[in-house]
């Protein structure tokens, strides 16, 4: 097909007015604000990020249904819920399906967007990620979540939850194969994808098949540590009040340690852990690093299989990664889902 012209200097705003993206378009960043909006694709990273690649995916699925993509986006929860509890409303997932030259079904991975629980980014670490994998031949699925209330993790996790169970009873319209899937996710993303196998939130609980894999992208786990530097620092101090919007999404406007405790992943894992891809860099800003070397150590101690690839250099959300020293991190985890172990450099 024709695709629509993309260029580096081009903006989100421009993206989101573009028509060719159906309704892929309005899911590119959930609650824009004009920094988004007016910010130039080169300023995230434009092979980085896979906007070319990812663009092309959502473009040919919105002109594949005769209704601007739309029959690609579900509803977590059905009407009635939605009228009995409205954020119920704003949870839903969307499909990419396998590119393919059968009907035969395929192995999904199930996708979840980061933006500190107040928003999800949602095509860097979403329907880039979902284009990629759908262009190798997997099916996707990108979650979008409950966000913006304090607290909200539990809902989100919820979210999860019931869309992993929704798209396993629709296993036969989406072309998938029940139960052979992985999980990730990114920043806050991740630390909802890490919770599936937790033993007080995951799939063992929930009754859901245990996921193949899971992947850990710049995740944000060491929960009691983010509460012991907040409670440390004065009211006031920058450090503080950067940490406090997550931990009150987290643990409620009180900031609950208690509830802040109970997702302190490393607290809540044991050697039944599914197995898992962790990738990071170095010189993140945002999730320390720490986060993802503390998960590599538990593991290890655990006796869990995993891949840890933490990069130098890349800062924090860079989805794909094109072109940065954990450039290829995808295939190499979807290898290791699979059975295999190349490395990707």
């Amino acid at each position: 097909m024709q695709y629509s012209q993309i260029e580096k200097d081009m903006t989100i705003g421009d993206l989101v007015n573009n028509k060719a993206y159906g309704v892929f378009k309005d899911y590119i960043f959930t609650y824009m604000t004009p920094d988004h909006y007016n910010c130039k694709l080169s300023e995230y990273g434009f092979e980085k990020v896979g906007f070319e690649e990812g663009l092309h995916r959502m473009e040919e699925l919105a002109a594949s249904d005769g209704m601007d993509g739309r029959s690609y986006v579900h509803d977590i929860y059905s009407k009635e819920d939605q009228k009995m509890q409205w954020d119920k409303a704003c949870a839903r997932y969307i499909h990419f399906p396998a590119k393919k030259d059968d009907d035969k079904p395929v192995p999904y991975v199930f996708i979840i967007p980061g933006g500190a629980f107040n928003r999800q980014w949602g095509f860097i670490e979403g329907m880039a990620v979902a284009a990629h994998l759908s262009n190798m031949g997997y099916a996707a699925f990108v979650l979008y979540y409950r966000v913006k209330q304090e607290p909200v993790v539990s809902l989100a996790i919820e979210d999860m939850i019931n869309a992993i169970r929704d798209i396993e009873s629709k296993a036969d319209e989406y072309g998938i194969i029940k139960g052979e899937y992985m999980i990730g996710g990114f920043s806050a993303g991740a630390t909802l994808a890490g919770e599936i196998g937790s033993d007080n939130y995951g799939w063992k609980v929930a009754g859901l098949p245990k996921p193949q894999a899971i992947f850990l992208g710049y995740t944000a786990i060491c929960m009691n540590e983010f509460y012991k530097a907040y409670t440390s620092l004065p009211v006031g101090n920058p450090m503080r009040e950067g940490i406090a919007p997550f931990l009150r999404r987290l643990a409620g406007p009180d900031v609950d340690s208690k509830l802040v405790s109970s997702y302190d992943l490393p607290s809540h894992i044991d050697s039944s852990y599914p197995k898992t891809y962790i990738v990071a860099n170095e010189d993140d800003g945002t999730v320390p690093v720490a986060n993802s070397k503390a998960m590599d150590a538990v593991l290890t101690k655990l006796g869990v299989e995993h891949i840890t690839r933490i990069g130098l250099k890349g800062g924090h959300s860079f989805g794909l990664g094109n072109g940065l020293e954990v450039s290829g991190w995808l295939e190499e985890a979807v290898d290791f889902w699979r059975g295999t172990t190349k490395k990707y450099k």
